[in-house]
């Protein structure tokens, strides 16, 4: 137990989560660690959030929010192969720098949820921006974003927990997932 009490709030009870969640896995975030790590009993978590579940999802919810910012940011004065690239690599990024963070994003359901569907539409809403530069109808950009979606969780995921097996470099893996990906859409330009 620490020597001194952390003055709680909500904000600090999902920090300390991440920390954990990043430093040790998602497994490791429970109420009881931390409020080991803050110098409180549990109880005093309730205050902040309802329980585990609801942590979860405030963990789920931040890292779509944080993911959201780096993608945006990947895609600034990019366009089509080159903004679908500086994507993929701003997503792997993510989840290398966020590993448990990102796992909670897989920790509640994506629909039942407002809060949780507006972070995911979020994310969609900037891959389908990443897009902008092909000639797709409004359709078939939301088509291909899902799929781009699809394609980086796989990947980063498979990555994260040590699915891809060697001798093959993974930055080429990558970067021929979104060549093949970018292929695939220039078929569909009107």
């Amino acid at each position: 137990m620490t020597e001194q009490k952390i003055r709680l709030n909500r904000a600090t009870v999902i920090e300390m989560a991440a920390v954990i969640a990043d430093s040790e896995g998602i497994d490791a975030v429970t109420l009881s660690r931390i409020a080991l790590d803050a110098g409180v009993k549990q109880p005093a978590l309730y205050r902040h959030v309802t329980g585990i579940e609801e942590l979860w999802t405030l963990l789920s919810l931040r890292a779509r929010d944080l993911l959201v910012t780096d993608l945006t940011n990947a895609i600034a004065n990019t366009t089509r192969d080159s903004a679908v690239l500086a994507i993929a690599h701003a997503w792997r990024g993510f989840v290398q720098q966020h590993p448990g963070l990102y796992s909670a994003t897989d920790r509640v359901p994506s629909v039942g949820d407002l809060d949780i569907e507006l972070s995911l539409a979020r994310v969609v809403a900037v891959l389908a921006q990443s897009l902008d530069g092909y000639q797709l109808s409004a359709s078939q950009r939301a088509h291909c974003a899902r799929t781009l979606r699809s394609a980086l969780h796989g990947f980063c995921v498979l990555e994260k927990d040590e699915g891809h097996p060697e001798p093959y470099a993974l930055d080429k893996s990558l970067t021929q997932l979104v060549e093949l990906f970018c292929r695939g859409i220039e078929t569909l330009e009107s």
